[in-house]
């Protein structure tokens, strides 16, 4: 694999022959750093204050979970891979959803730092950057609503597939994107993402045989959850009740009229790394493609409010190209650390001391029916 040095390009080993050497990373460090993130999630997790009852989209992912079978609100009701599974856990609810939340945590570190390993990342700080991830704002939130959200399940399902776009390995990009849909919709971001790393040019008919065969599956699954399934509320749905275009201008007209809110949730998506990534746009092949990952996020906050959980969507650019920098400007790793380490503790306390009151149990209801 050609390597950084003086100002030689760097190239991802998806790019070289088999031959270049072996595999970074291995499934034992994986796993180790995986439990490592979820242990982590679980303890800094215990010592929050929680979600006393569920309300709002958790009430839905909980009514789901206890009659999956029930119609339910758009466009949760097509999302039953996580409350489905909780349904045939021998657990109470709760318990199901939080030890979900836990297990999704230690997947997406394993996947993210072999995937962070596998484009140069070094061990030590793809390791540290994938349990810094499972202690994250997002992370946090997910536990501190008891698990009621598939945003670390979505992560998680990123994170595999677009190792397995990285290792051309089809046919479990094509599972992991199957079976990722039925959790939520947005994994089939990976597809796009999969032919800008695969084609070699603007317009490469083999990288589009390859993309469809693997994104087919997902896509028809989807499909068939969509007119299988009967929801409400569609309509009242923010993005969803007017015309394509413009409910796009209402969504983002909706945001900016609170734009420091908006602002400061999306900063503790990734904290420092925003300043971060963008350095690895230069000498990264991966960082430059991966901004296809990025547009779909941001297009996504046209169809959503939370524009936060929206740009957590491009995780999987956003970590890779973070390792790829600090392992190889030393000196940012440490302050870098620190800066996200403090971010996960002080949003920690905020949540403890007032968040929860004023941002989850002070909400008021939302627009659409709750079921």
């Amino acid at each position: 694999m050609e390597r950084l040095a003086g100002t030689a390009r760097w190239e991802p080993r998806w790019l070289q022959s088999a031959k270049s050497g072996e595999r970074r990373g291995t499934v034992g460090s994986a796993c180790l750093v995986g439990l490592l993130g979820a242990l982590l999630l679980a303890v800094l997790g215990a010592l929050i204050r929680h979600e006393p009852v569920p309300r709002g989209d958790d009430l839905i992912y909980e009514r789901m979970a206890i009659h999956p079978f029930a119609v339910h609100t758009f466009p949760f009701g097509y999302r039953i891979g996580l409350p489905w599974l909780v349904h045939v856990l021998p657990l109470g609810s709760t318990a199901g959803f939080l030890l979900l939340a836990w297990l999704a945590a230690g997947g997406a570190a394993a996947f993210a730092y072999l995937l962070m390993r596998e484009l140069g990342g070094s061990p030590r700080v793809a390791a540290t950057l994938s349990l810094l991830m499972c202690i994250s704002p997002p992370f946090l939130l997910v536990v501190i609503r008891q698990g009621r959200n598939p945003d670390i399940a979505t992560v998680f399902f990123m994170m595999a597939a677009t190792y397995f776009v990285v290792r051309r390995e089809h046919w479990k990009l094509a599972l992991t994107l199957l079976i990722g849909v039925t959790f939520r919709e947005a994994v089939l971001f990976i597809v796009p993402l999969a032919y800008a790393v695969w084609a070699t040019k603007l317009l490469d008919w083999r990288a589009a045989a390859q993309t469809l065969a693997v994104g087919l599956p997902a896509a028809g699954a989807y499909l068939a959850l969509k007119v299988g399934i009967t929801t409400v509320g569609e309509s009242q749905v923010p993005g969803y009740g007017g015309s394509l275009v413009g409910e796009r201008f209402h969504v983002i007209k909706t945001g900016l009229t609170t734009p420091f809110r908006e602002a400061r949730r999306m900063a503790t998506i990734y904290g420092p790394l925003w300043l971060v990534s963008p350095l690895a746009l230069r000498d990264m092949r991966f960082a430059r493609r991966g901004l296809v990952l990025v547009a779909l996020s941001l297009c996504a906050m046209t169809f959503a409010l939370d524009w936060g959980r929206m740009i957590l969507l491009a995780a999987p650019v956003f970590y890779p190209a973070a390792a790829f920098v600090l392992s190889r400007r030393g000196r940012w790793f440490l302050p870098t650390v620190v800066a996200m380490l403090a971010l996960a503790i002080g949003y920690a306390v905020y949540m403890d001391v007032s968040g929860v009151q004023s941002g989850i149990i002070g909400n008021g209801a939302p627009p659409y029916p709750v079921q």
